[in-house]
């Protein structure tokens, strides 16, 4: 629509923008003012922060450069990013303020071969995703330039539309279109690759229903019935209420179940009908210029509460001083949360890792983010010298092996080793997620560290413990106190991942101001068994977090201060606080 608007009406880029602005604004402004007043109700002060900046992202439409640095889409963290959805009204935005440039362009100096260009530019994105899909998928998903192939994809539907004749064909085609639109909702997945093939299969079917439907057809009458052209009236304002709504609830309530969802779709409807019957629909049909006025209100008061938020530290007087102590622990995770020098001592380079020193027996904490949640309690300690090696998806190991979207584990280790060689004997924390000791790989070449997510040969489990078992033979040759942390219990929950500081957060904003014992997770006694047959007949300690955490198949998640994880099965600074007494009797 867009491409046929520029082409065959070529209005003025002032009335292009305006129009858009008229279309897109309204309903959007209205969402971010009603959210705006749920966050202030539903969000602790360091989720109202990253509320902020999603509303920062959402008025000036770039939210998709603000997701591309976070988790993954469908990631589980993302099910409470209220303005998640608004990146694509950032890629369209964006679309919008180069796309007429690039038409005019093209129809001034290029106009027998607008076709052609228009191919060649779909084509360029398209392929740029795949080149992007291999380096990191998530800024495939959210980049600009790696999505327009499927905003090109409707401008190359008009072009074919102008030259196209009726023929006896249509419907068929019509219909093929709607079964690739059918298939690919019931039988693709979140988890396969999105950007790319996939979401082309997509876009062509879609491009062909559209192009070849033709009315008094039966697909035509059914894609205009009543409940579908309704459906389609309130399109815009379902996508812009959807998602925070499932949010709010989220955090009010909990995971929602099927028969909820059923409601909540239903709350969806009404809410998107209401927004476009009185607000969407008249403004955005009215000729006065005195509806800017509306405009300015709301863009204003979001403004208002943006700068609020900042100055107030999220609102944090909406909480009592006990609660803000608690929750001061958990507005990042844990093994990001000590800092020096004004950076995280997380997956920094032993030269230049953090130390702290008070003058007292001296502890190296070694391993991924497992090792990392110690370091919060650790630093606290007197009489403890401590240094902290500790690098996210890098256990301790010998060279030759990474995980997740480390590759420059194998390289970190070195470094690791090149330094703890050089160290008079001393006590050492070690702690991994033993998980993941499932999932090794081979090194590769050319890798971008914390990027890079291919590999070409996987590395056995079996291995990998030999490896592990070799590293702690080696720092018990130089001399070393090796101290092993075992696995945390796993959070679970209806046989689900469960998100333990999620649950302490909605109970806060619920009004709980005092937490009772809750026992949500599952003992982790298997992966126990096997490291400590991988070191069997070592002289090691083992710190067992299941004897201290569980009872009759049940595991502790939330005590009297608060959720004793962060971030996944991470352990909060009270989850690693009921250990610190084991360590430190273990020192030498």
């Amino acid at each position: 629509m867009i491409t046929g608007i520029l082409i065959d009406k070529s209005p003025t880029l002032f009335a292009f923008y305006k129009s858009r602005v008229d279309r897109i604004y309204p309903a959007l402004l209205l969402m971010l003012f009603l959210s705006c007043i749920f966050a202030y109700i539903y969000l602790i002060p360091s989720d109202l922060l990253n509320f902020r900046k999603q509303l920062k992202g959402a008025l000036a439409f770039y939210s998709n450069y603000i997701f591309m640095f976070e988790d993954s889409y469908i990631a589980d963290s993302s099910k409470y990013k209220i303005l998640l959805h608004t990146w694509s009204l950032g890629v369209e935005w964006q679309y919008y303020l180069v796309f007429p440039f690039v038409i005019y362009t093209i129809k001034k100096f290029f106009s027998s071969q607008f076709e052609q260009i228009l191919i060649i530019l779909f084509g360029i994105s398209f392929f740029y995703c795949l080149y992007l899909m291999k380096i990191n998928n998530t800024f495939a998903f959210y980049s600009t330039f790696a999505r327009v192939w499927e905003l090109f994809a409707g401008g190359v539907v008009f072009l074919i539309s102008k030259q196209l004749k009726d023929s006896k064909f249509d419907n068929l085609l019509s219909a093929f279109g709607l079964m690739i639109i059918i298939y690919s909702l019931i039988f693709f997945k979140d988890t396969d690759a999105h950007p790319g093939f996939i979401s082309l299969l997509v876009v062509f079917g879609t491009m062909i229903f559209v192009l070849f439907i033709k009315e008094n057809s039966l697909i035509y009458k059914i894609a205009t019935l009543k409940i579908a052209t309704f459906i389609g009236i309130i399109s815009y304002s379902l996508y812009l209420y959807h998602q925070p709504i499932l949010v709010f609830y989220r955090l009010a309530y909990g995971e929602i179940g099927k028969k909820i969802f059923v409601i909540l779709f239903l709350l969806m409807v009404l809410v998107s009908y209401l927004s476009y019957k009185f607000f969407e629909n008249p403004l955005r049909r009215s000729k006065r210029n005195k509806k800017y006025l509306i405009f300015l209100f709301l863009l204003l008061s979001i403004i208002a509460f943006y700068k609020g938020a900042k100055y107030t530290d999220g609102y944090k007087f909406r909480q009592p001083e006990s609660v803000r102590e608690a929750l001061k622990y958990f507005e990042e995770p844990e093994y990001v949360r000590i800092k020096q020098d004004g950076k995280t001592c997380n997956a920094r380079k032993p030269l230049s890792a953090c130390k702290v020193k008070n003058n007292g027996k001296n502890l190296l904490l070694v391993g991924d983010s497992f090792v990392g949640v110690f370091t919060g309690i650790i630093s606290e300690q007197k009489n403890l010298n401590s240094l902290f090696f500790n690098y996210g998806q890098c256990p301790l190991l010998k060279e030759g092996v990474w995980f997740g979207s480390r590759p420059e584990c194998s390289d970190i280790n070195k470094l690791r080793w090149i330094e703890i060689e050089k160290m008079k004997p001393l006590n050492v924390l070690v702690g991994t997620n033993f998980v993941q000791f499932n999932y090794g790989k081979k090194p590769v070449e050319n890798y971008i560290a914390g990027t890079t997510t291919k590999f070409k040969e996987k590395v056995p489990k079996e291995q990998i413990y030999k490896n592990f078992r070799e590293s702690i033979e080696k720092l018990i040759s130089l001399g070393h106190n090796p101290i092993i942390l075992l696995q945390p219990p796993r959070p679970m929950k209806d046989g689900k991942d469960y998100d333990v500081a999620k649950e302490m957060k909605r109970q806060v904003n619920s009004g709980v101001l005092s937490f009772a014992k809750e026992y949500q997770a599952v003992p982790s006694t298997n992966i126990d068994l096997e490291v400590r047959k991988a070191l069997k007949g070592l002289n090691v300690t083992f710190i067992d977090m299941n004897a201290k955490m569980c009872k009759d198949g049940k595991c502790l998640t939330i005590d009297k201060n608060g959720s004793l994880y962060n971030s996944g099965f991470h352990l909060s600074y009270f989850g690693a606080k009921l250990f610190i007494e084991d360590i430190l009797k273990n020192l030498k």
